[in-house]
């Protein structure tokens, strides 16, 4: 995927918006999540003082549920058990502490490293178990995003914050004293014109 297609800081302090851009950029760029954001613009006023960071998201690939690597059956005739049969093994250990966590790991056999059986009523838990989710990816880039954001952008000392978050977009209103309404409506008409540069793109 490409790199951003829009990252824009506004400040009135030239010198403090130059700084501000490559903090930003050598934050993403160490966390691997430049290429989860398509367009940034973040306003910062050390007067005001108020720090916005706005930004769309591409976020890709969905969570990964056990039956997109594996084969969920009934297990063998008149026991209460599935059988799991993997097709990848690369999830397998994150697949077992998630059956130990929801059934016990009394309850969790694995003959062979290809074959898992759980010891449970069958007509109940199957659909439950082809449709468990083992990795959440956009999960994992939301909450490395966020801590990014929180803990190494926003400038040390704005306490006060509102964030709003979803798959498309990220929006950080900070600052050292209570957060004014024109922030927080400036704040949404940079969402909003970040998604008319996208459509017009």
């Amino acid at each position: 995927m490409e790199q951003l297609e829009t990252f824009m800081v506004e400040s009135p302090d030239a010198v403090g918006a130059k700084t501000t851009k490559t903090l930003i950029q050598d934050v993403l760029a160490d966390l691997s999540l430049n290429r989860v954001i398509g367009r940034l613009r973040v306003f910062v006023d050390p007067v005001e003082p108020v720090f916005i960071f706005a930004a769309l998201l591409r976020l890709g690939t969905p969570a990964i549920r056990l039956k997109d690597f594996a084969k969920v059956d009934m297990g063998a005739l008149g026991k209460d058990e599935v059988k799991i049969e993997l097709l990848r093994e690369a999830f397998t250990i994150k697949l077992l502490n998630k059956l130990w966590e929801k059934y016990g790991k009394e309850n969790i056999v694995q003959p062979d490293k290809k074959i898992i059986v759980v010891k449970t009523d069958p007509i109940k838990e199957l659909d439950v178990l082809r449709e468990i989710v083992i990795e959440e990816p956009q999960q994992e880039v939301l909450d490395r995003l966020i801590d990014a954001i929180a803990l190494r952008i926003i400038p040390e000392g704005f306490r006060v914050r509102k964030h709003e978050l979803s798959s498309s977009h990220v929006l950080f209103v900070a600052s050292e004293d209570t957060l004014k309404p024109e922030w927080l409506e400036k704040a949404k008409d940079i969402i909003e014109s970040l998604r008319r540069s996208e459509d017009n793109a």
